[in-house]
Order: C-alpha cells, then sequence, then structure tokens
C-alpha cells in the first residue's frame, strides 16, 4: 500500500511539474508577442513625436506671421487716426470760415483744379 501511495504521489509531482513546464512555455510566447506589440507602439509614438514637432515649426512660423500682420494693424490704424485727426481739423477750420472767407476759399480750390485739368 504504501508503494502505491508512493507511486501516486510521484506521478502526481510529475504531472505537476509538466503541467508547470507547459505553463511556462505559453508565458514565454506571450511576452515575446507582447513585445512586439510594445516595438510597435514604440514606433508609432515616434512616429507622432516626429509629426508633433513638425507641428510645433508650422506654429512658431504662424506665431511669427500672426505678430508681423498685427505690427502692420497697429501701423494702418495709427495712419487712420491720424487721418481722421487731419480731417476733423480740417473740418473744424472751415466751419470758422466767414462767407467771404468762404467764397475765397473755394475760388482758389476751384483754380487749382482747373490748372490740374487743363
Amino acid at each position: 500500500m504504501k508503494d502505491k501511495k508512493t507511486y501516486f504521489l510521484l506521478i502526481l509531482i510529475v504531472t505537476l511539474l509538466l503541467f508547470n513546464y507547459m505553463s511556462m512555455r505559453e508565458i514565454k510566447t506571450n511576452v515575446e508577442e507582447y513585445n512586439m506589440k510594445i516595438d510597435s507602439i514604440q514606433s508609432e509614438i515616434d512616429s507622432i513625436s516626429y509629426m508633433n514637432t513638425e507641428l510645433d515649426g508650422k506654429i512658431n512660423s504662424l506665431h511669427t506671421e500672426i505678430e508681423l500682420i498685427d505690427g502692420d494693424i497697429s501701423r494702418v490704424q495709427n495712419n487712420i487716426t491720424v487721418i481722421k485727426d487731419n480731417t476733423n481739423e480740417k473740418v473744424r477750420t472751415i466751419t470758422l470760415f466767414g462767407d467771404d472767407e468762404l467764397e475765397l476759399f473755394f475760388a482758389e480750390w476751384a483754380r487749382q483744379h482747373k490748372d490740374s485739368i487743363d
């Protein structure tokens, strides 16, 4: 009886060892698959990182262009303000003219324009 028990335990141990060995092989195979997936994902990350760097360069370029355009807009707005101020000053000056001064002003204006047409 003792021999049967020993054989049974021996067979059980061998069976467990075989089962353990088979399980370990499967785990090793899965690790290889995961490594391949990791390499693939790393490749995608590198590609996206490169594209991100290119986009950062384009963004910086656009920021520079925006700053130049903002400067142009500021200069145009300043010119508009100067022109408005000059126009308002001329309008104020004309409103202060009396009848004789207005007649003289328009006569001179008409003479200048007639000379330029001829």
